[in-house]
């Protein structure tokens, strides 16, 4: 084991989450956006692997989750089922797992796949056999599992469970668009970029030096500009769409725009296109606003690129991003993970045997026809009950829980995605409370106070 530059800010992050559930969540919520980082790294089957902190710290969440169910004051309710999402995020699990160790064998030397590890415009299969990242890739489903189960039980036992959590990830976002406009700044004047501690995670490939032409691609706190983009659209709807907070929001938008993630700005079209379409809540007048407000922000942004780069970013990152070799690239990966699906007759060849561009044609190669429609009946089931609930936080849930899926669907393939597996957990804790509100009224206690 090496222990990074990152590890006394981590030793901070655990004291704090150890603190109490409360904590806990709020510390996770910021640590879900240090993607990059890892306090320490270890050298795993010839490879060097580290685990980001987020996922560190779902162990202090279990120690939280058992001392409340071993408490003499917790009293669960025997007669609360639980809810489609568990259920489904249960299958997906047991789906995965089993897969993960049973498919590589069923399929060794008969199956062909890209390698898991591999770069995706690498475009050359391989014949399917198992190894030590399957194994790696199921313990993380596991990971998240627990993550979602224990955000879940501590936020529905307080009624400020919501409120902590939802804290942590705005100062997570906040940090984060601060860190990549000073990444911005940083590359043009000079300054240092604190790469051992912010990108210390050498187990996974980071590309904090990205280009687009002559222009610098902000990662902030994330492996690569795509990451960034995925989690800032998810956030987008739940403090801008939402209105949870409209300056975090228009932050957060501003340096999404910044950051030349085309994956981000094709996922916040397609938010904004359903948040228009779909959400009864918000006011003709608002959407009106918000719709012109976005329009300015846009025209301003083609502007600014037209007067300094000639339209290269608009031409190289939106209109002609499928001609590009990283289109290429990714349209290829997809194209090759589909051949895998239907090689293996629709079950899949086992997560972390291979993986494609979009996180549909990984399930599909990987978990086959029963994970993907497990997955895909617990994110919507979820998302959904969000929209159903009609309260205000809710509604924030659900439309970041909907970003998030719709830049995983178009281009994210990794399952470890530990800010989306955190806010489902939150969701599904503030929805089982809104349904024992009454119970809860008549002095049913899931859990101790602290």
């Amino acid at each position: 084991m090496e222990l990074t530059a990152f590890l006394p800010f981590f030793a901070i992050l655990a004291l704090v989450a150890l603190r109490s559930p409360l904590h806990w969540l709020a510390a996770t919520g910021f640590a879900a956006f240090l993607q990059g980082a890892s306090p320490f790294t270890l050298t795993a089957g010839g490879r060097l692997a580290g685990m980001a902190p987020a996922y560190l710290l779902t162990f202090i969440g279990m120690f939280h989750y058992l001392r409340a169910r071993l408490h003499p004051a917790a009293r669960v309710r025997e007669d609360q089922p639980w809810s489609a999402p568990q259920l489904w995020l249960w299958a997906f699990t047991i789906v995965g797992v089993l897969g993960a160790l049973l498919l590589p064998r069923v399929f060794n030397g008969v199956a062909h796949a890209m390698l898991s590890r591999g770069a995706l415009d690498a475009a050359t299969m391989h014949d399917v056999a198992p190894g030590g990242t399957n194994i790696i890739q199921a313990f993380y489903l596991v990971l998240n599992l627990a993550l979602f189960s224990f955000a879940a039980a501590l936020v529905a036992a307080r009624a400020d469970g919501l409120r902590w959590a939802l804290r942590g990830v705005a100062a997570g976002l906040a940090f984060a668009c601060l860190l990549g406009l000073y990444q911005l700044v940083a590359f043009y004047t000079g300054l240092p970029w604190p790469r051992e501690i912010i990108n210390s995670n050498l187990g996974v490939g980071q590309f904090p030096d990205q280009m687009a032409g002559d222009i610098k691609r902000i990662t902030a706190t994330f492996w690569e500009p795509s990451l960034l983009g995925y989690s800032f659209v998810g956030c987008l709807g739940i403090f801008l769409l939402g209105g949870r907070s409209t300056w975090l929001g228009l932050l957060a938008l501003c340096v999404l725009l910044l950051s030349t993630s085309s994956l981000g700005y094709f996922g916040l079209a397609a938010l904004v296109g359903v948040w228009l379409c779909a959400d009864r809540a918000a006011t003709a007048n608002t959407k009106w606003r918000v719709a012109l407000g976005l329009a300015a922000v846009l025209v301003a942004f083609v502007i600014a690129d037209q007067w300094y780069t000639g339209g290269a970013l608009l031409d190289g990152l939106v209109l002609n991003k499928a001609e590009s070799s990283s289109g290429v690239g990714r349209s290829t990966a997809n194209h090759l993970a589909m051949q895998t699906f239907f090689e293996s007759g629709g079950l899949g060849v086992g997560i972390g045997t291979t993986r494609a561009s979009s996180f549909a044609a990984t399930l599909l190669a990987t978990t086959g026809v029963p994970g993907f429609v497990a997955f895909m009946a617990f994110a919507t089931t979820l998302i959904l009950q969000c929209r159903r609930a009609g309260d205000r936080e809710s509604r924030e849930l659900g439309l970041g829980l909907t970003g998030f899926l719709i830049v995983w669907l178009i281009a994210i393939p990794d399952v470890v995605q530990a800010l989306f597996w955190l806010i489902a957990g939150v969701a599904a804790g503030h929805l089982r409370r809104q349904r024992l509100a009454p119970a809860s009224a008549r002095g049913t206690v899931l859990c101790p106070a602290h």
